[in-house]
């Protein structure tokens, strides 16, 4: 409700977060860096610095492995993505190395958006990196398959949802020895409709 009544809740957000203290001042912080106040940054720079270890995966339904449900944590990242501040790059890049296939999605989403929002080349290298992991990449689908529901490990929505986002970052941080291109236009020959269109609205949108 506030974000769709940004404007009228700028001013009283901003004297707000100027007294405000401990929680209260980072719920502020967080609602001025969705709508784009800079002067948020080192706040919630602090707070995700503060952050050792990455908080559980929210679960609301049998979908809620694919949607994406932002944890706290996801919160304070997409905040900063919100304000498109390279002063973030450094704390997001380092919560970027600590991902891996075997951390939660909604991770993975948040810091993509976030760099994506920021769109400094810095990004596009570590960006690389990680799509290089192990695990990462190799989820687009070209030929029909069995479908599987159990063991999670074996179904073939979470992997792609996670490759596709990370490269779109990838590309729009200005991409790193063309890799992000190169994913992206695997996934345009996907048999999912939604990823192949998806790619090719990305690629099609910067040319």
């Amino acid at each position: 409700i506030i974000l769709s009544h940004a404007e009228k809740a700028r001013s009283p957000l901003k004297l707000a977060f100027a007294s405000a203290t401990s929680e209260t001042r980072i719920a502020y912080a967080k609602l001025l860096g969705f709508m784009g106040e800079r002067q948020v940054v080192p706040t919630l720079i602090e707070e995700l610095e503060a952050v050792d270890q990455w908080d559980a995966k929210i679960y609301q339904g049998s979908m809620a492995e694919y949607a994406h449900l932002p944890t706290p944590i996801d919160a304070l990242i997409l905040a900063l993505g919100g304000t498109r501040d390279r002063r973030a790059l450094p704390a997001l890049l380092k919560k970027l190395e600590t991902l891996d296939p075997n951390v939660t999605l909604s991770h993975h989403r948040s810091l993509a958006k976030a760099l994506e929002q920021i769109a400094d080349p810095t990004a596009a290298e570590p960006l690389a990196r990680l799509l290089n992991k192990p695990g990462m990449r190799g989820h687009v689908m070209t030929g029909l398959e069995p479908l599987t529901d159990k063991p999670p490990e074996k179904r073939r929505r979470l992997g792609a949802l996670r490759e596709i986002v990370l490269a779109r970052a990838l590309y729009r941080c200005g991409d790193w020895q063309g890799l992000g291109e190169q994913i992206l236009n695997e996934y345009r020959q996907d048999i999912r409709g939604l990823f192949a269109r998806h790619a090719g609205a990305v690629l099609s949108a910067d040319n």
